[in-house]
């Protein structure tokens, strides 16, 4: 059964970054920068994830700003919301959703794509986390979502961008597999 499981994943996987490189001129390419939206530590581990294990080689940066993007080509836009997280990086919900409008604004202006991930599970879910995820999601161009965080279906209703499908993975590490091949569809 764990055999078949990882099978459909995969094969989910496969049809999800063919479609979005269909969808997409162009596609996912590097450079690329992960960027933490809500302030958790989710981010860290899609970094460790994608840089140390996959050796995608993006950029990182938890706060990153607009003016910061330069020629990057792909944001990933690792979402759920931590008052731990935002007072670490000294910043309140109110500052980090500016910080979000203006990096999609950024990015629809310069034609840079962007992938929602949450890997969280429920556990960053909530009230301040569905916000910041309807604001992402509205302009995302690939989600990927694991399934502990996905129970209630959110991501499939909050995904409104015209021909964007919403990536289920039963683990972060078939997460990252999703994100590499996004990637691996543009070449």
């Amino acid at each position: 059964m764990h055999s078949i499981r990882k099978l459909a994943a995969v094969a989910a996987i496969a049809l999800v970054a063919a479609a979005a490189g269909a969808q997409s001129a162009g596609g996912f390419s590097k450079p690329g920068v992960i960027t933490s939206i809500g302030q958790n530590s989710d981010a860290a581990i899609v970094k460790v994830l994608l840089n140390s294990k996959m050796k995608m080689d993006l950029g990182y940066n938890t706060i990153v700003k607009p003016a910061e993007l330069g020629d990057t080509k792909t944001l990933i836009m690792v979402l759920g919301a931590s008052a731990k997280g935002l007072g670490a990086a000294g910043i309140n919900l109110d500052q980090e959703i500016a910080r979000t409008e203006a990096l999609l604004k950024q990015a629809r202006q310069s034609g840079i794509k962007v992938i929602a991930m949450h890997t969280g599970g429920q556990n960053r879910r909530g009230a301040s986390s569905n916000g910041l995820i309807d604001l992402v999601l509205a302009e995302a161009d690939a989600v990927i979502v694991v399934a502990a965080g996905n129970t209630d279906k959110y991501f499939d209703k909050a995904a409104r961008k015209p021909g964007v499908a919403v990536v289920e993975t039963q683990t972060i590490a078939e997460a990252g597999a999703a994100v590499q091949a996004l990637f691996k569809s543009a070449q």
